[in-house]
């Protein structure tokens, strides 16, 4: 049968779904057709008129600075016409006719994903699986446009649904399904169990034929790679407040043994080999929430099957699992790249209010054992956290600043769905709208506009040295200077040498 699978996202957000492509490899093995509607690079109507729009704004969210590379994901599409998506949608579906539509959704695309399903209106089954569903399952299920939610773990799962579908079975006993039965104006929802944890070495090497090339665009210190995200695990040790694993821990109790499983490096090693064969990739960023949880016999194997394929890869460590013999040895293997989580700059809120229980003196040791490997460094880091005020602000800067942090990531805070932080603020899905990307969540004690004008200049605060500081406050009231502080901030990062 025709699978389409579909990726809402916001154009030019164009990090890869694994998830999709693992899924649309392992249908393909069982004889099913699949595409995909991938609106990253579907360049929406009035784009332009809005990115003239966003110039003349004051600030803009987010900036990170980044060493200039030759081109950038906007030079890519630069002669790509403005289009209309749900026309594309819509246009899709009519060529490809599929029986089953599967969209894959987390809280952040949840309502953009239903909205463009209510717009065009399928013919076809339609799934809903990924993070969001697999926690909000009944809430999912009860939109009148979805018959089928994926709870937890698709592998199995999506299979035996196209297997079953295609012949004209019964769909509701199948694990890890919840499903939808129209009794003439009443419906009834099964609820079926949960299966038992895919072994993670049956997975194939992600199909990422199905997708626009322009997603493997990754730059790196001034130049460009051919890269994508890739997961070699499953879980996490971590039960920190503002993220779901605990509730995902609970939820997945009786499906196996442990809730982190690793991939084998064999089979690592084997996928990574088959991906630069197949499409030229070089550039690997490991997306497991902590990669130097593996024990330390396979960080050793994994030297000794990646060297020779010659990449170079990132990973996400947490700073209690850094050890010097852990990251010597991945250095040797090809990591030029760690990104390591300090979220706030406040030891005390970082524990009681985050659920995090990470040291500073933890996060220096670990900082100086990477940096001694001459592995590039960044961090991530989150405001608009319960109790916020503009002191904890800049000593989240002052942190990251004193370990020399060349460039982070900085997010809002989002009471996720299942996450500790959303059940003890009293947090709905009706009150907060997650596409924002400054959302009314009012739980930091500082105004909407100043922690709206912080994501802004977060790294501006840590690119350019303490005497401009100063100016900075000032840019709040003059986009003139904002703009030439921008200037500033990148031209200091293409002067440094890395």
């Amino acid at each position: 049968m025709r699978i389409l699978f579909v990726n809402c996202v916001n154009f030019l957000e164009s990090t890869l779904p694994e998830g999709i492509a693992l899924l649309s490899a392992i249908l393909k093995e069982h004889g099913h057709e699949v595409e995909v509607f991938d609106n990253a690079f579907l360049k929406p109507k009035n784009y332009l008129m809005d990115e003239e729009a966003a110039s003349k704004k004051r600030w803009v969210y987010g900036i990170a600075f980044y060493k200039a590379t030759p081109y950038n994901l906007k030079d890519l599409v630069a002669s790509d016409p403005e289009v209309d998506i749900v026309e594309k949608f819509s246009e899709k579906i009519r060529e490809f006719n599929p029986s089953l539509i599967a969209v894959s959704a987390m809280s952040r695309n949840y309502k953009k994903s239903l909205n463009l399903i209510r717009k065009v209106k399928p013919a076809c089954k339609i799934i809903f699986g990924g993070v969001h569903p697999t926690l909000m399952p009944e809430d999912v299920l009860n939109q009148k446009e979805v018959d089928f939610v994926c709870v937890g773990e698709g592998d199995r799962a999506l299979v035996e649904l196209c297997d079953c579908l295609d012949k004209g079975g019964d769909p509701t006993k199948i694990e890890n399904l919840y499903v939808k039965l129209k009794q003439g104006r009443s419906q009834k929802i099964i609820k079926n169990r949960l299966g038992e944890f895919v072994d993670l070495d049956t997975i194939p090497p992600p199909d990422l034929g199905i997708f626009d090339a322009r997603h493997l665009f990754r730059p790196f210190l001034g130049n460009v790679y051919k890269g994508i995200f890739m997961s070699t695990a499953r879980g996490c040790p971590r039960g920190c407040f503002y993220c779901v694993n605990n509730k995902l821990r609970d939820l997945f109790k009786g499906c196996g043994k442990s809730y982190l499983r690793f991939q084998s490096p064999k089979v690592v090693a084997r996928r990574i080999e088959s991906l630069k064969n197949q499409y030229g990739i070089n550039w690997i960023k490991f997306s497991d929430d902590t990669f130097l949880s593996r024990p330390l016999e396979d960080i050793y194997e994994l030297r000794d099957l990646l060297k020779p394929l010659n990449i170079m890869f990132g990973c996400s460590v947490d700073p209690a699992t850094v050890t010097e013999e852990k990251v010597k040895i991945l250095q040797e293997a090809g990591c030029v790249s760690m990104t390591i989580g300090i979220e706030t700059g406040n030891e005390a809120i970082r524990k009681k209010v985050l659920g995090r229980y990470i040291s500073d003196s933890q996060i220096k040791k670990a900082i100086a054992i990477i940096r001694k490997q001459c592995i590039k460094i960044s961090s991530f880091n989150i405001i608009g956290l319960p109790g916020e005020t503009k002191e904890n602000f800049f000593q989240t800067i002052r942190f990251n600043k004193e370990l020399e942090i060349p460039d982070a990531s900085l997010y809002i805070l989002y009471p996720f769905p299942g996450s500790k932080i959303f059940e003890d603020y009293g947090a709905s899905l009706d009150k907060y709208d997650y596409e924002k990307t400054i959302p009314g969540f009012n739980l930091s004690k500082m105004p909407k506009e100043e922690l709206s004008y912080f994501l802004s200049v977060f790294n501006l605060y840590l690119v350019l040295p303490e005497s401009y500081w100063g100016k900075i406050e000032e840019a709040k009231r003059s986009p003139k200077l904002y703009k030439d502080l921008l200037k500033i901030a990148q031209d200091t990062v293409n002067a440094r040498q890395f």
